[in-house]
């Protein structure tokens, strides 16, 4: 899934939170936040975005809410 595509499924919704993305208590409370700064390191690494900790974090989070 490119960052493009992320953003399509992840900008806009409305989330219960919070929200458990990772088995040692990685928790994201401020889903806006959260999601405004993953997608600026993505947007920021250019090509490479797909092999960023914030593009793990944000599958991980799409995995959590899907």
């Amino acid at each position: 899934m490119t960052v493009a595509e992320l953003k399509d499924e992840l900008l806009g919704k409305t989330y219960q939170t919070p929200i458990h993305i990772g088995p040692h208590a990685v928790v994201v409370s401020d889903v806006e936040k959260f999601l405004r700064v993953q997608f600026y390191e993505c947007d920021h690494k250019g090509a490479d975005a797909e092999k960023t900790p914030a593009y793990e974090r944000l599958m991980k989070f799409y995995e959590a809410t899907r």
